[in-house]
């Protein structure tokens, strides 16, 4: 570059004592001196953050472009070519940068610039995203006949890519020629580090461990010492050499250099107290940096160590809450903050159960007995998947099967005891044990199938007198052979044989359909049969599809009739419930009709209870049948919010729902119902107080977009 430059300065001395005319030569050496004060600046700078002279690299393109543009014979056409290239490149015009160099490659194949030409071509590829193209060209630089050090920049932008890729066998062969044979000493370090990460992150921890000690004998920058040290720690944890990991560890934080980095090197010294099963040290620790550090993430992070400390080990969960409930604090938003809410929700939830278990007498009704089983159910589902105490749950469920056989999930529950004893103890005899009491103490019930299907007893003696068995019976007979009478005869037994079986609404919900389905009476006697099962069971789902059989009946006006009510002709003049004035002033009394405002009604929960409305940012997080406009439906061109009252369970699950509002098409209001009946929201997203109580949800129901 220098003999260029001296070459360059004789011929100006030249040019100036003959011709005027070799003005352009004093232009292209200003671009050149230009260019290589800003190269200058940039090479003694580190090349983690390089200095770059923007103004000297604009007035390296300036000076070369007139070069190029007004003597284009120039024999310092190419030189101009390549500063302007390389002068692009740094100003991180890619593009630009890329045509130039092209263009010496292209024109001029015999110039000095040809090698430095083809790297810089891959590099802008590179950082145009043009991945592919410039790892070509970078093999194209390592297998062939370039400097050492192009070689080198190849094999490290090889080695990236594949590393990215996870292809770390691969990556390792660039970069071990980096290291052994190409690479400057500032690369060396670099490379062994990604060699390094490569073992780490194959669980390779003996290699990993090795490749990290020997970047520390490569004199690696502060960051460098840090990463390798760091991960040294772990490779130690996880080959139980803890106490190396310790002391790797120390030599970190006795370094002032690392101040800022001393709250997470103190959480994973603690973390190696807790491997060497010294709790109380790591809680001292955990502590301190609860107690001192002001990132607020890594303060979280101690906080929830503390309150899994407390959970798990020293079974203080009311403690654990606290710690949980400080971590939301901190870092509600994060991964461990959502974590601590789910912890410190199902912790809750234990007073929330407390509250519900009263104690059973001689008058308690059925339906208490069953609300009781139920959360006895969930109580014993709360230690098992929540918060990890099996023993505690199966004592809680043993509690539910020998306590509470009367409840409607008492053979659920000895269902998941056998489920329990079998994964906990792996006692399978006495799992099946459990699951043969289901069909000889519970041989009516909704869950006998579920016992005979894990015991392989379908299609044996064993498999029959249950509700499902006779309903799907029913089915058949309509379905499959049209056969009406002997499907309304299995729906009408299963209603009457098995009134605790949640088939028994379904069953009288089918009778009516079928009969009008099939056997259509020609009177309004299928509208009456609708509305008692409305009115018997309102918070039923079932009511829910009886509402909309009767709307699309057009029975949905139709009020039902007591004693004191107003003849048809005075009903005649009530519009959905809404009280007509006129019609009062000819006689009819309000009182004649229970009237409720339809739009105060859907916040009337089913117990009269006030109702208030699910935020509109909480959004299920799972629909197993989702909503798909009807296409019977596309005439009406429907669009609407439909709202629905739904019951959760402490998983987020829709377990009730009901339908307040409804469209003019039957079969929307069906795919709807379907679509909340298979719903579950995420409960940490609900707030403690609105939990495990009725809420009211807005469905939308909007068309598609090609039928706009």
């Amino acid at each position: 570059m220098q003999a260029s430059l001296r070459s360059l300065i004789l011929v100006l001395i030249a040019c100036g004592l003959t011709v005027g005319g070799c003005v352009y030569y004093n232009t292209f050496y200003n671009a050149r001196t230009a260019f290589n004060e800003a190269e200058s600046i940039r090479r003694d700078s580190p090349s983690t953050n390089p200095r770059i002279d923007k103004a000297k690299y604009r007035v390296a393109i300036e000076k070369s472009e007139k070069v190029v543009e007004e003597y284009p014979n120039s024999k310092w056409y190419d030189d101009a070519v390549w500063v302007m290239g390389v002068s692009y490149f740094y100003l991180e015009e890619y593009s630009r940068a890329e045509r130039r160099f092209r263009e010496i490659l292209a024109n001029y194949p015999e110039s000095q610039y040809v090698t430095e030409a083809e790297l810089y071509l891959a590099k802008s590829k590179l950082l145009q995203n043009e991945v592919d193209e410039a790892m070509v060209q970078f093999r194209s630089i390592f297998e062939g006949d370039f400097k050492r050090e192009y070689k080198a920049e190849a094999a490290v932008a090889l080695g990236r890519y594949l590393f990215e890729r996870r292809d770390f066998e691969e990556s390792r062969r660039y970069f071990m020629a980096v290291r052994d044979s190409l690479g400057s000493a500032e690369q060396r370090a670099m490379v062994q580090q990604y060699i390094a990460d490569g073992y780490f992150s194959r669980f390779q921890f003996s290699d990993a461990l090795g490749a990290y000690l020997q970047v520390l004998g490569m004199k690696p920058t502060k960051d460098q010492y840090y990463h390798a040290l760091y991960h040294a720690a772990l490779c130690s944890y996880r080959l139980q050499r803890i106490d190396d990991g310790l002391d790797y560890l120390s030599t970190l934080i006795e370094d002032s250099r690392y101040y800022d980095s001393l709250g997470v090197l103190r959480l994973t010294v603690a973390q190696g107290y807790e491997y060497n099963e010294d709790l109380d040290a790591a809680v001292a620790i955990y502590d301190k940096v609860h107690a001192e550090e002001t990132n607020r993430q890594v303060n979280a992070e101690a906080a929830y160590q503390l309150g899994l400390i407390y959970q798990f080990d020293y079974d203080d969960l009311q403690r654990a809450k606290v710690y949980y409930d400080t971590t939301v604090k901190l870092d509600r938003r994060s991964d461990i903050g959502q974590e601590a809410l789910q912890r410190s929700s199902d912790i809750g939830k234990l007073s929330t159960f407390a509250k519900k278990l009263e104690i059973q007498d001689s008058t308690a009704t059925q339906a208490k007995i069953d609300e009781i089983g139920y959360t006895q159910y969930q109580l014993a589902e709360l230690y098992w998947f929540k918060l990890n105490k099996p023993d505690t749950a199966i004592l809680e469920m043993q509690f539910l099967v020998d306590s509470m056989q009367q409840a409607y999930d008492a053979p659920k529950g000895l269902i998941a005891l056998s489920q329990m004893i079998l994964e906990h103890r792996g006692d399978s005899a006495a799992a099946d044990s459990l699951l043969r009491l289901v069909l000889t103490r519970f041989p009516r019930s909704d869950y006998v199938e579920e016992a005979i299907s894990i015991l392989g007893l379908e299609g044996t003696e064993a498999d029959t007198g249950y509700a499902a068995k006779y309903f799907r019976k029913a089915e058949s007979f309509l379905v499959d052979y049209g056969n009406v009478d002997s499907a309304l005869y299995y729906y009408q037994y299963v209603a009457d044989s098995f009134p605790d079986s949640r088939f028994s609404l379904q069953a009288r919900f089918a009778t009516i359909y079928a009969a009008g389905l099939y056997d259509a009476p020609g009177d309004s006697s299928l509208i009456l049969a609708y509305t008692e099962l409305i009115d018997s069971f309102p918070s039923s789902p079932w009511a829910g599809h009886a509402r909309s059989q009767v709307s699309a009946a057009g029975g949905g006006r139709q009020q039902r009739q007591r004693q004191d009510e107003p003849p048809d002709d005075q009903l005649a003049d009530l519009q959905d419930g809404q009280y007509d004035e006129d019609a009062d002033a000819e006689g009819a009394q309000p009182g004649d009709v229970d009237y409720v405002d339809p739009q105060q009604s859907i916040y009337v929960g089913p117990d009269g209870e006030e109702l208030s409305l699910l935020p509109a940012a909480v959004r299920p997080v799972q629909v197993i049948e989702p909503f798909d406009y009807p296409e019977e439906a596309y005439s009406e061109m429907w669009e609407g919010t439909l709202y629905f009252q739904i019951k959760l369970d402490f998983t987020g699950e829709v377990v009730d729902f009901v339908q307040k509002t409804f469209a003019t098409h039957p079969e929307i209001n069906l795919r709807a119902q379907l679509a909340i009946g298979s719903a579950t929201f995420n409960i940490t997203e609900i707030r403690d107080d609105l939990q495990d109580q009725w809420l009211v949800y807005k469905f939308e129901v909007r068309l598609p977009d090609h039928i706009r």
